[in-house]
């Protein structure tokens, strides 16, 4: 019996069979499609990838960048940061976001420190793969480690004293220290390191804090001493230019007294001459003896003088 529509048995099969060849068709599109959807993975931008084959168990060298990769069916990303990572040794953990308490180590003359520290590292994109092939996606644990061992071993090198008076020295060479051991054995780089808080015992601490109070009033005592001592300088200096203005200027004046005096003396010298010339030239005119002239002077002495100032004797 034929399907309804067909107009025999055969034309019904060849109708069936084109069915299920469309069916199929559709299933193997579908199949294609998820194979290739699975065959893409995506790094983000903060991440840094190394493609991971989950038949072969085998894990390729060369690290992926942000995007989206086809990497072939089976195999997927095992993703790193690419940004750098925070890690904090400290007491206060309120934040969440410290990987332990404070570091416990013995300063160079034996006493007791704590240190609150934190340091920043980044993966090296060249060095990834050896990252995971030596310390698995744990590698991070291993960081923490050499972390404690070089900053226990550093803090060993300083006596307590040191941690107050050159404790930015000694960040240095903790981070220095650091930075070297991750190159070498942790395939990362250790960009900045802080010190931030160091605990000795309560009376070394104590003791060196009052030290620090006596210096400071040893340097305030020291500042007055040489404030004092510019003000005096400056006193001095003060004194010795007003000595100086007194000097020129009694110089001064001595040199215009000097001047008016001569000045004076050669204007009463010229007028002497030129009327001893005059009383000359009148005693040749008149004909008057040195007595005579002498009688006229006085008279026009009295002539000429104020009469209310002129007293005569009779």
């Amino acid at each position: 019996q034929g399907c309804r529509g067909c107009r025999s048995v055969a034309a019904c099969q060849i109708h069936v069979a084109m069915k299920l060849l469309y069916a199929v068709a559709a299933v193997c599109l579908a199949f294609a499609i998820l194979l290739g959807a699975l065959s893409f993975d995506s790094v983000e931008y903060w991440e840094i990838g190394l493609c991971h084959s989950y038949i072969s168990e085998v894990v390729q060298n060369e690290p992926y960048t942000s995007g989206r990769h086809y990497v072939g069916l089976g195999n997927h990303f095992i993703k790193f940061p690419r940004t750098v990572v925070s890690v904090l040794f400290a007491d206060d953990d309120s934040s969440g976001l410290t990987q332990g308490p404070g570091l416990q180590s013995r300063t160079r003359d034996g006493l007791n420190v704590r240190l609150e520290v934190s340091f920043q590292y980044k993966l090296k994109a060249d060095r990834l793969f050896q990252l995971y092939s030596d310390l698995g996606m744990d590698y991070e644990e291993t960081f923490i480690r050499i972390a404690i061992e070089q900053l226990a071993t550093a803090t060993t090198m300083y006596n307590a004293r040191s941690f107050f008076e050159e404790r930015t020295k000694i960040a240095n060479e903790m981070h220095g220290l650091v930075r070297d051991h991750f190159e070498t054995h942790g395939f990362a780089s250790v960009p900045a390191l802080q010190l931030r808080t160091v605990h000795l015992p309560d009376m070394f601490e104590d003791a060196i804090r009052n030290t620090q109070v006596r210096q400071q009033e040893i340097q305030i005592a020291k500042m007055r001493q040489k404030s004092s001592e510019v003000s005096f300088m400056t006193d001095l200096i003060k004194a010795k230019q007003a000595v100086k203005v007194m000097r020129n200027e009694a110089l001064a004046q001595a040199t215009s007294v000097i001047y008016q005096n001569d000045a004076y003396c050669a204007q009463y010298t010229f007028l002497q001459e030129k009327q001893g010339n005059a009383l000359k030239s009148i005693m040749q005119n008149t004909g008057w003896t040195s007595g005579e002239l002498l009688q006229y002077l006085k008279i026009r002495a009295v002539r000429e003088h104020p009469s209310k100032q002129t007293t005569l004797r009779m």
